[in-house]
């Protein structure tokens, strides 16, 4: 049976990104829905149908101050709500740094692929570890995510994510199918570009804005903002962060993948 890459998004939209931007045929698709919980049990099949990685990819909330709009992070490891820590596979994360050589250089490839499993609570090294390294040449960085189970809505929550844990950005799915993919053995990846940044809530009329499917709630969520004309500013700028994350992921995702094939024998 022809390998592939499994790969884990919380929207239907960025499901379309991947599919746009990467070769369908070494590819299989789930959408959770922006649920860990349906993360997880996607990631448990496609390993079971044989994935040879799971990737996690989508936006994401910013929580480090200094990212802006589009920035995009390669996860080095992802903090659970639970204070889990789920490690991305070395050899991949080594092979991206190799194709793109800056400032973080990572492990030369050698041997089998490390899933790393999860790990304890995260302690002072590793929290100032986590505040990420830049590569300067592709202007990735390289840090850690955290995995919320519910919605990061507050620039106050925010805030003390990244300062209690070191995360650059949050995501609701990436823990989920980290998690799955530690149990299985396979390596596992999280791509993620930023759309809200740190300093920006999320409008009360967005927060019902996903549907579990993976969809996006449009009507809903005018209907919700139109009880609240003041929050279409915020909304609006919302949809401008996202656009910017967005094009990041076609601009990027392809060149990734390509990498993650190469190094897969997909």
């Amino acid at each position: 049976m022809p390998s592939f890459i499994g790969v884990i998004c919380g929207l239907k939209s960025e499901a379309a990104v991947v599919s746009a931007s990467v070769d369908q045929s070494k590819i299989r698709i789930g959408v959770s829905g922006a649920n860990a919980a349906r993360a997880e049990e996607i990631a448990k099949e496609l390993c079971e149908q044989g994935a040879s990685a799971i990737i996690s990819v989508g936006v994401s909330g910013g929580l480090d101050p200094a990212l802006k709009p589009g920035d995009l992070i390669i996860g080095e490891t992802v903090i659970a709500d639970d204070g889990s820590v789920y490690a991305s596979d070395r050899y991949l994360m080594a092979a991206i740094q190799s194709a793109h050589p800056g400032e973080s250089r990572g492990p030369e490839k050698s041997g089998r692929m490390d899933p790393g499993p999860a790990a304890k609570r995260p302690n002072q090294k590793q929290r100032a570890f986590a505040r990420g390294r830049r590569d300067v040449r592709s202007g990735y960085r390289f840090a850690s995510l955290f995995g919320a189970d519910e919605i990061i809505d507050s620039t106050t929550i925010k805030s003390a994510l990244y300062h209690n844990h070191g995360c650059l950005a949050v995501d609701m799915e990436s823990h989920g199918a980290a998690r799955a993919a530690a149990r299985a053995g396979a390596p596992f990846l999280a791509i993620r570009a930023i759309a809200d940044p740190a300093d920006r809530a999320l409008p009360k009329a967005a927060l019902n804005a996903v549907a579990s499917d993976g969809s996006t709630r449009v009507l809903q969520t005018l209907v919700a903002a139109l009880r609240d004309p003041k929050q279409f500013p915020e909304l609006m700028k919302l949809g401008a962060d996202s656009a910017a994350a967005t094009k990041t992921l076609r601009r990027d995702l392809g060149p990734l993948f390509e990498i993650l094939f190469k190094n897969l024998d997909v």
